[in-house]
C-alpha cells in the first residue's frame, strides 16, 4: 500500500503508444496507477485490465437469486392461499415461469448496475489529484502514486516512455 506521505507523478502523453509503454513500466514496478484517455480504445483496456470483469459474475448471481425468489414467492403464495382448479396441483410449476422470469430480469439488471457502481467506484465524490482537463480533450495521462523516495525514478520512467511533460502533485 502507498504510504501516507505519497506523491502523484503525472505524465502527459500525446500518443497512446507512449502512454501504454509507461503503463507497462509502472505495472512492472508494481505501482498503483490510473490512466486517463480522451477516447475509449481496446488497446488501453488490454494493457491496464487484462482480466475479465467481475461484473458478469455479479449479474449471474443476481439473476439466479431473482429466479429463485420469483419461484419461491409464487409457490409460497399458492401454498398459503390454495386455489384448486379441477385436478391440477396447487403448486403447478409451469404457471410460475412468468414471475420467475420477471424476477430474474429485475434482479439481474439491478445487480449489474450495482456491480458497475462498485467496481468502477462510481460516484467519485472527490476529484482525483492527478486529473488534468487535457486528458478529456486530446492528451493521454498516466498518474502514478509513489512515495517521496520513488518520485525521481518514476519521473525518469515517464520521460523515457515518451511523456511530453511530467508533473509531481501532492497525493493520489
Amino acid at each position: 500500500m502507498v504510504e501516507s506521505s505519497s506523491r502523484a507523478v503525472v505524465g502527459v502523453f500525446t500518443y497512446m503508444d507512449d502512454a501504454l509503454e509507461a503503463v507497462k513500466k509502472v505495472k512492472a514496478a508494481n505501482m498503483d496507477y490510473r490512466m486517463y484517455s480522451p477516447v475509449p480504445r481496446h488497446e488501453i483496456e488490454e494493457v491496464t485490465y487484462p482480466e475479465k470483469s467481475p461484473v458478469r459474475m455479479m449479474s449471474l448471481v443476481g439473476a439466479v437469486t431473482g429466479c429463485a425468489c420469483g419461484f419461491a414467492l409464487a409457490i409460497l403464495c399458492s401454498l398459503d392461499w390454495p386455489l384448486r382448479t379441477s385436478a391440477k396441483n396447487v403448486v403447478s410449476i409451469p404457471a410460475f415461469f412468468v414471475p420467475g422470469y420477471e424476477w430474474t430480469i429485475l434482479f439481474g439488471g439491478l445487480s449489474t448496475l450495482l456491480a458497475i457502481f462498485i467496481f468502477c467506484k462510481i460516484p467519485s465524490v472527490l476529484r482525483a489529484a492527478g486529473y488534468d482537463p487535457r486528458f478529456s480533450n486530446d492528451k493521454f495521462g498516466v498518474v502514478v502514486a509513489c512515495s517521496t523516495g520513488q518520485v525521481e525514478d518514476m519521473k525518469r520512467r515517464m520521460l523515457d516512455s515518451g511523456a511530453d511533460e511530467v508533473d509531481v502533485r501532492d497525493s493520489l
